[in-house]
């Protein structure tokens, strides 16, 4: 008789959890940064935040585990579930800044610093801690969309041979992985150029996190484990899990905008300049909560916080109104969704 009590247990307790332990484990093996000069880099939320912080996405245009891949993307997120809001923000790639003494653009801190360095030079720009950083392959992309039986998107315009000569149309329509990735990776035959491309990949993001918050929580280990072949972070699964049932049946709100920028040349490199005043007012509206593009008289914690958006590593020109009308007639400024 004890031996049939002990399978019993066996059966419907220790099996389970050493499957579900090991599913998991498996999962975080994927995920692991482990980097510790990039996890030393980041910081803690800021006192009294409400639970609310930053992160660092970046988007790698690697196609292997074996290559070390651009920094394509670089999103900084501010993550608050106590109002059930995540503000998107992407940061030009081609961004004017000082690294380590000298003039460069913001991805290069990737080339240079890897995690560690990008984390460094995002946070200076911001003038926020960040802390947490993912990495995610936008080819492993493919697989998740298509796991979540596509997504629904707006978009903004047309364009033939592009990437691999894919072409999309204008308008709102249900995209599978591989035309999200035509979508996310078009520059060339969009007007904005990669201002443009920043605009599709906070569009798309935007979409996969939708999605994936009306999949019932059953489907979600699915989910996870498709999003972790092509992620590295210091999040492990249970965080994931913990992030996500905070939001988890509340209307959400998802907020994105791209950091006020201009195109211009330098000495024959093409920079990307920071919109001063305009990237420091966003910074304090999203720090306040108001979400990027909010026109809501700004708190004062915030709006006497000489840090926030003081983008204090920008190396581009400080009188900016004129090249900011100069590259609006070129159409080189980041869209709005």
């Amino acid at each position: 008789m004890l031996l049939v009590v002990l399978a019993l247990v066996l059966a419907l307790v220790v099996f389970p959890v050493i499957a579900i332990w090991w599913y998991v484990h498996m999962i975080d093996e994927n995920i692991a940064m482990r980097n510790a000069e990039a996890e030393a880099a980041l910081s803690g939320p800021e006192p009294n935040s409400d639970g609310a912080f930053y992160a660092l996405l970046m988007g790698s245009d690697k196609r292997s585990n074996k290559e070390s891949g651009r920094s394509d993307s670089i999103m900084l997120v501010r993550v608050d579930p106590k109002r059930a809001q995540a503000d998107i923000i992407s940061i030009p790639r081609d961004m004017m800044v000082n690294i380590s003494g000298g003039v460069s653009k913001i991805n290069a801190a990737y080339s240079y610093g890897g995690a560690a360095g990008a984390i460094r030079a995002v946070s200076k720009f911001a003038g926020v801690p960040i802390t947490h950083y993912m990495e995610v392959g936008f080819s492993q992309m493919v697989a998740l969309v298509d796991e979540l039986g596509g997504i629904t998107v707006n978009v903004p315009e047309s364009f033939s041979g592009g990437n691999g000569g894919e072409s999309l149309k204008a308008g709102t329509q249900t995209l599978n992985g591989e035309q999200t990735l035509v979508f996310t990776r078009e520059r060339y035959k969009v007007q904005g150029g990669d201002f443009s491309r920043a605009q599709a990949q906070r569009i798309v993001l935007t979409a996969i996190i939708n999605k994936i918050l009306d999949q019932p929580v059953t489907k979600w280990p699915d989910l996870v484990r498709q999003f972790s072949k092509g992620l590295s972070t210091d999040l492990s699964v249970t965080d994931f899990l913990s992030i996500g049932q905070k939001f988890y049946g509340k209307s959400v709100t998802l907020n994105t905008a791209g950091c006020p920028s201009y195109a211009f040349e330098q000495d024959g490199v093409s920079y990307v300049g920071v919109e001063y005043e305009e990237w420091q007012d966003m910074m304090r509206r999203t720090d306040a909560g108001l979400g990027p593009k909010s026109t809501i008289d700004i708190p004062e914690p915030q709006a006497s916080n000489k840090k926030l958006g003081a983008a204090s590593n920008a190396e581009s020109p400080k009188d900016y109104k004129e090249l900011v009308n100069k590259s609006l007639n070129s159409n080189s400024v980041i869209g709005n969704e």
